[in-house]
């Protein structure tokens, strides 16, 4: 229609011109308008969805189909700057979810059995993972508290004693040398445990008795029924304990000058010798001092040497505290240790510490006759003879003195490298055997601290159930002092081995203790059973024993290093240690003798525990003059002593 009929309300509307392409489709020239806009051109292989997608599928597929392609190709700056400057404004939660595993693991749990269902045969798609809006709905969801089933008691005490995974580790705890290495000391060789753990013998060797004293009283049998549910108070016995040394003897000395055992190269203590079989598995420091006089050696211990003291959790789990007034701080737990074997070895005994004439009378009455003493060549040991009349009495320990050599004969023209050794060996108590036949008894302790914080197997509800349960835990936390206890019986050929289990009253009180149970075995029989072998002890101390013939005369330290798996011996002055021994026949000259009831005032420096009587005045003939009983105040703050 012509424009004039046109009504003035009415919009014009003017055809645009229509250009004729005859080669092809399409407009031949770009419109004036769009003429200055940046051109992107369309690809086919594009995925074109749907302009508003809430269900993350499609992006998930994209993420599938374009793994590698992480960032959004485009053609110009143009169009990169535009997305940029859209990333405020989004109807639809476009962010990208966490990084998903490649391949296989995918938003998968494992591998499928089939292309979309679960017996198909191939590799099946199981439904991937939600991303997006969802993926965060699904995380608030789960974040609900779901009711799990109820622990066992076992589960909930070790996580609230803070349980760790195998591979947790704490940090290593350094340790202090039991002797301050002097610069002046000088470094004649070392033996590292990987070496020692070779060694060995052919033939373990017999020994023979040259001297025996001293008098054994005999055992209490009535403790063999002792068990968790009637425990028995453990009675502090008020008895001397003497730890004398080597060259301190004055049997050893005596059998040193005997023309008959000219040829005995080596002189010790079967305390000493044990220290050296069972090495490999120390853990904490020690040392030996070793005097070589005239071709001879002597295998010597410092006053207050930790050979002295009983460890406690020498190889298990390092939960010692740091702080000195603890109880669980490693020189109360030696103290602990120690004393709880004096007052063990005394009360199971007919003439013991507490109602020894009860058991004496109610043993009697079972019997016909009371259990009689046995007595040797020499009744009274040269140790308890010198003990005064104000003295508290000697414990009843016997001593035997015996020969071993070690080594096999030679061949014809052969050098001949047998060692011939004396060693002063111990026995604690008697029995009387099937046969009516006297039997020697070894008597020993173990003693727990705290279930919680040791091994989580409570004494006084395993004990009778699973006894072996209970000894290969020990056997873990205290491998080196079950070695030392099982050579120190086989050394003194002594027929039985008593084990006491002796527990605290209280978790908290390190005083008072109770004796849940014993145990009975042979220390052949118990050195196989802890892995323990004969040949490869005497193997070490064989070795160790020919390095030190072939040194000068003199004084050497043979000290084992409290963080390394390493023993050394070093070359010494002959005063090394002169101080610490005047400073310790003084103290036992002069310091008067304490007993349990009446030492609670030295309970801090001590370790938390009573100190055992100390030595009297006198001290025996020999190279040394340090003759004392156990000493606790010898611990210090680091528990070493």
């Amino acid at each position: 229609l012509p424009s004039a009929t046109l009504s003035p309300r009415a919009m014009p509307f003017l055809l645009p011109e229509l250009e004729d392409n005859p080669d092809g489709w399409g407009p031949l020239s770009s419109p004036a308008q769009f003429s200055d806009l940046p051109f992107a051109p369309f690809e086919k292989k594009a995925f074109v969805g749907r302009m508003a997608d809430w269900s993350a599928r499609a992006e998930q597929y994209r993420e599938r189909r374009y793994r590698d392609q992480r960032q959004p190709q485009v053609t110009n700056e143009a169009f990169t700057f535009q997305e940029e400057s859209q990333d405020g404004f989004n109807l639809v939660d476009t962010q990208k979810g966490p990084l998903q595993q490649p391949g296989w693991d995918k938003g998968m749990r494992g591998r499928g059995r089939g292309r979309g269902g679960r017996f198909g045969r191939g590799r099946g798609f199981h439904q991937a993972a939600p991303m997006g809006a969802e993926a965060k709905f699904n995380a608030k969801f789960e974040k609900k508290v779901v009711k799990t089933a109820a622990q066992s008691k076992w589960k909930k005490s070790m996580a609230a004693n803070n349980y760790r995974r195998w591979n947790d580790r704490d940090p290593v705890r350094i340790r202090d040398a039991s002797v301050d290495v002097r610069p002046e000391w000088s470094v004649m060789g070392q033996f590292a445990f990987s070496e020692l753990g070779k060694m060995t013998i052919s033939e373990v060797p017999d020994g023979v008795d040259v001297h025996a004293c001293g008098t054994l009283q005999p055992y209490d049998k009535n403790y063999d029924r002792i068990n968790p549910k009637q425990e028995k108070k453990l009675v502090q016995s008020e008895r001397a304990f003497f730890k004398v040394t080597t060259s301190d003897d004055p049997e050893i000395a005596r059998l040193a000058d005997d023309p008959a055992h000219k040829d005995v190269k080596v002189f010790a203590t079967d305390a000493i010798v044990s220290v050296i079989m069972a090495a490999p598995r120390s853990a904490m420091g020690w040392d030996i001092v070793i005097n070589k006089v005239d071709g001879r050696l002597f295998l010597d211990k410092r006053h207050g040497s930790p050979i002295d003291f009983v460890s406690c959790n020498e190889t298990g789990n390092d939960f010692m505290s740091e702080d000195p007034e603890s109880i669980n701080h490693l020189g109360k737990l030696t103290a602990e240790a120690t004393l709880i074997n004096q007052h063990f070895s005394q009360q199971v005994l007919v003439d013991g510490a507490g109602s020894g004439s009860e058991r004496a009378s109610s043993a009697s009455a079972s019997a016909g006759e009371a259990p009689k003493p046995h007595a040797f060549a020499e009744p009274v040991t040269p140790f308890a003879a010198e003990v005064g009349p104000d003295d508290p009495p000697a414990a009843p320990v016997a001593y035997r003195y015996r020969l071993f050599e070690m080594g096999k004969p030679p061949k014809e023209g052969d050098d001949d490298t047998r060692v011939k050794m004396v060693v002063r060996t111990e026995l604690d108590a008697v029995a009387k055997g099937k046969q009516e036949e006297d039997v020697f008894l070894r008597l020993f302790a173990l003693n727990e601290v705290d279930a919680r914080l040791t091994s989580g197997i409570d004494w006084r509800q395993k004990l009778d159930s699973q006894r072996g349960a209970v000894l290969a835990t020990e056997l873990k936390n205290n491998s080196c002092k079950l070695a030392k206890w099982t050579l120190q019986a086989m050394l003194a050929s002594a027929d039985l081995i008593k084990l006491g289990y002796v527990s605290r009253n209280h978790a908290r009180d390190n005083n008072n203790h109770v004796l849940l149970g014993t145990q009975t075995c042979k220390p052949a029989e118990f050195a196989r059973q802890i892995n323990l072998n004969a040949n490869n002890a005497w193997g070490i101390l064989k070795s160790i024993v020919d390095v030190c013939l072939k040194l000068d005369e003199g004084r050497y330290l043979l000290l084992k290093d409290p963080n390394k798996p390493i023993i050394r011996l070093y070359t010494i002055p002959l005063d090394a240690f002169e101080e610490e021994e005047e400073a310790a026949a003084e103290e036992a000259a002069v310091k008067p003798v304490l007993s349990d009831s009446d030492s609670d005032s030295e309970d801090a420096a001590a370790g938390g525990a009573a100190p055992a009587p100390a030595a009297p005045a006198a001290a025996p003939a020999g190279p040394s003059a340090v003759n004392s009983a156990v000493n606790f105040d010898e611990l210090d703050d680091g528990g070493e002593a």
